[in-house]
C-alpha cells in the first residue's frame, strides 16, 4: 500500500431546504444519479457509489459566521471527466469559478442553498512544494516555476481533453469525494485532532491559519482546515443548510484500532464509530474497512 491513501471518503449528508430541488441541482448540473429515496432522504452518486445524502429541514440558506463546511469537493477520475464537467457547466450557464492550484485543478460553484461546492481534478504529479512570501504561501510548480496558491485555470488546457458530446453522460465510476474543507474556530486543535486519526500533516501556515492534511497517497489535500470564518466560530446552527457530517472508512483495522485509542470518546453506533472534531463538526468512521483486514 506504499503511496496510497489509508483514509477515504464516504458520503457527505448535507441538510438542505428543498431535497428534491437540490437533488434536481447535482442530478443535472454534475451527472450524478438518484441511487435511492428513503422516507425525506435521497441518495445522489454514481453507478457503483453514494456520495450525497441529502436531508430535509433546513429553513433557511448556508449561512457565513460558522464553523462547518467549506467546501466539498466531488473529484473526477480523469481529465476527461473533467472537461465533460466543465463543459456541462458552461452549456448550462451556471455560475463557476475555474481556478488552478498547481496540485489541483478546480470548479467552485454554490449550490441551491449556498453550501459550496469543488469539482477536482487531481494533478499532484504538477507540484513541487510551498515557499512562504511574507505571510502567504508560494506554490512550486514541477517546472520550478513560483505561482499563486489560487490562479485562472486555463480553460482552452482543459478542453484538450474534451470529448464531443461526453457533457451528456452520467458522473463515470471513480467520481468520488476526494477531500473536505471546513472551517474550524481554533486551527491547532482541529490539526491534532485529525492527525489523531492518522491523517498526515502537509502544510501547516499559522500566519493564514490553514492548514492540510493528506491520507498516505501522493494528493496532500484530503482534509484542509482554515479559521477564516473567526477565531472559535460557533457551529453552523440546526435550521440552516449545512453539512450534518461526514463518513470516512480506513484501509485496515489497524489504521481503525489506531484512531480509536486516539479517541476513546468514540461513539459506536452500528455500523461506524461516531466523533465531533474540536470544532463541533460531526463524522463518522466505518467499521468496515476497504481492504477487509
Amino acid at each position: 500500500m506504499i503511496n496510497q491513501d489509508f483514509i477515504t471518503f464516504g458520503p457527505v449528508h448535507l441538510e438542505v431546504r428543498d431535497v428534491e430541488r437540490t437533488a434536481h441541482f447535482w442530478q443535472e448540473l454534475a451527472g450524478l444519479e438518484r441511487r435511492a429515496t428513503d422516507g425525506g432522504l435521497i441518495e445522489d452518486g454514481t453507478k457503483d457509489a453514494t456520495l450525497l445524502v441529502l436531508h430535509g429541514g433546513a429553513r433557511t440558506s448556508y449561512k457565513q459566521g460558522h464553523s462547518g463546511l467549506y467546501h466539498l469537493a466531488i473529484h473526477a477520475p480523469n481529465a476527461r471527466d473533467f472537461a465533460r464537467m466543465l463543459k456541462r457547466f458552461i452549456d448550462l450557464d451556471y455560475p463557476i469559478a475555474p481556478t488552478d492550484h498547481t496540485f489541483s485543478k478546480a470548479i467552485y460553484l454554490d449550490d441551491p442553498d449556498g453550501i459550496k461546492i469543488e469539482f477536482t481534478l487531481e494533478t499532484p504529479e504538477r507540484f513541487r512544494g510551498v515557499r512562504p512570501v511574507g505571510n502567504r504561501l508560494a506554490f512550486i510548480g514541477a517546472d520550478g516555476v513560483e505561482r499563486p496558491g489560487a490562479y485562472a485555470l486555463d480553460l482552452e488546457k482543459v478542453f484538450d481533453a474534451y470529448e464531443p458530446g461526453s457533457e451528456r453522460e452520467p458522473a463515470a465510476d471513480g467520481t468520488k469525494i476526494g477531500h473536505i474543507h471546513l472551517y474550524v474556530g481554533n486551527l491547532d486543535q482541529s490539526h491534532e485532532f485529525y492527525r489523531s486519526l492518522g491523517m498526515q500533516s502537509a502544510r501547516y501556515w499559522p500566519p493564514m491559519q490553514v492548514a492540510d492534511l493528506g491520507a498516505g497517497g501522493p494528493f496532500k489535500h484530503r482534509i484542509a482546515i482554515n479559521t477564516w470564518q473567526g477565531i472559535n466560530a460557533p457551529p453552523a446552527p440546526i435550521g440552516t443548510a449545512r453539512m450534518r457530517h461526514f463518513e470516512m472508512q480506513v484501509t485496515t483495522s489497524e489504521h481503525l484500532q489506531a484512531a480509536l485509542m486516539a479517541n476513546p470518546h468514540a461513539v459506536d453506533s452500528d455500523n461506524c464509530y461516531e466523533l465531533i472534531d474540536p470544532a463541533g463538526i460531526k463524522l463518522r468512521i466505518a467499521k468496515t474497512t476497504t481492504m477487509g483486514i
